[in-house]
């Protein structure tokens, strides 16, 4: 049985999707392809931070005048106009306005008191005040992005700001998903029939890969028949770079997918690895190189597959950039598990105030249940060689989804919060 590092380095070695070119309000949640630098210098030109007065930092230096000082006020400027020769004097000037030329500091309207054009100041003003220099945010040539960056509002806002229009991403990966078993119902207005459960994890696929800015469609739901499922996935292929299942891949009678996936020509790379929950995983190529994951039924099972097998192979596809970290918390209490198995545990992270990290192991690890997972904001991840773990000691942990960990004040003296979908970070 395959273990969980080995997998992880065969889906490392898929080929990244082919790229394109998207104007730059399209590419917001595609992975970036190029490295891009500023083209522009931003500011472009010397201008006032607020709305002031322009003045010679010299005609009001303390050592050569007595305060107050009375310059008349010999022209002014609002954003937008082109930069002024100046004509010494004060310049009335607007936030954002070009600094006229041989100026050097801002003062702030409200310090000043204005009368039949002349504009009287109470303290001198250091040379450089409320100037915002010419390239203080970007010069011309400085990185903004690497390839393999998943492009985020900030990183719009930054290539807008320097020029930058159109940008090369690799194309988000469109994905099939269909669920098996005659006991699912899609339907949750209709009464279920003695055996049949509410169809859970398709709805849940669904939703998690497009926060994941993927082209999610879904195939529906097939009963447990062969033909049925071949035909449809047949229909899917041309359409799809991964296709994932939820069901029918154990050893049971139903369980059709693994010869299914062989009569199509597919490639089992691997099926069944050593981790618990999800133990029967499955992975395959299709000879045109698409993707297929047909992951075990129970919901948490699916959850496991999803957030650390089809994620991984998702964040290749896209190429990105920084492999993803897990941070170390301590036991609250002890744990044990069975050798051998990766396991992947249901888990709530805090942190207290004076920043020390504390896991707790919840209750209810069994894979066909959903409502711990309402409690957790994490996954504690215990290694294969791990069996018995101390109060006290330090295990990895990820984040229910990637995006990183979100803490509030919590009346227990410690910070946490629900983390769950809302990142979209691959």
């Amino acid at each position: 049985m395959m273990s969980y590092d080995e997998a992880l380095a065969l889906l490392g070695a898929a080929e990244p999707l082919a790229t394109r070119v998207l104007p730059l309000a399209d590419a917001c949640g595609h992975v970036l392809a190029e490295p891009l630098a500023s083209r522009a210098q931003v500011p472009s030109c010397a201008n006032s931070a607020m709305d002031g007065f322009a003045v010679r930092a010299g005609d009001l230096d303390s050592a050569r005048a007595a305060f107050p000082v009375t310059l008349p006020v010999t022209g002014g400027s609002v954003a937008g106009d082109e930069p002024s020769s100046g004509q010494g004097g004060a310049w009335e000037i607007m936030t954002g306005a070009p600094l006229p030329q041989g100026y050097d500091a801002v003062v702030r309207k409200e310090e000043v008191v204005v009368e039949n054009r002349h504009a009287r100041f109470s303290a001198p003003v250091a040379a450089g005040r409320n100037i915002r220099r010419a390239g203080d945010d970007f010069r011309v040539g400085d990185a903004i992005a690497a390839p393999g960056t998943l492009l985020d509002p900030y990183h719009v806002m930054a290539l807008a700001a320097v020029g930058i229009a159109r940008v090369a991403v690799h194309r988000r990966p469109a994905i099939t998903v269909f669920s098996t078993g005659r006991e699912l119902s899609d339907d949750p207005h209709e009464p279920l029939r003695p055996g049949q459960i509410h169809n859970a994890n398709g709805p849940y696929l669904m939703a998690a890969l497009r926060g994941l800015s993927c082209c999610p469609r879904y195939g529906g739901t097939i009963a447990d028949d062969g033909a049925r499922f071949a035909e449809r996935l047949r229909e899917a292929l041309p359409q799809a770079d991964v296709l994932l299942s939820t069901g029918a891949v154990s050893a049971g009678k139903h369980d059709f997918i693994p010869d299914c996936l062989r009569e199509m020509g597919a490639r089992i790379v691997f099926h069944k690895l050593a981790i618990r929950p999800g133990k029967p995983v499955l992975y395959a190529r299709f000879p045109d190189g698409r993707h297929y994951f047909g992951l075990p039924g129970n919901p948490i099972s699916v959850a496991v597959g999803l957030r650390f097998l089809v994620l991984p192979l998702l964040r290749r596809l896209q190429a990105v950039r920084e492999a993803e970290r897990a941070i170390s918390a301590r036991l609250l209490a002890p744990a044990t598990k069975k050798a051998g198995l990766r396991f992947f545990l249901k888990a709530h992270l805090s942190v207290t105030a004076d920043g020390r990290t504390r896991l707790r192991i919840l209750d209810g690890q069994e894979s066909f249940k959903i409502h711990p997972m309402l409690k957790a904001n994490g996954w504690a991840v215990f290694t294969e060689g791990q069996t018995e773990m101390a109060a006290g000691e330090s295990v990895a942990v990820y984040p229910l989804w990637p995006g990183g960990w979100a803490f509030a004040a919590h009346g227990d003296g410690a910070r946490t919060q629900h983390a769950g979908m809302e990142g979209k970070t691959l």
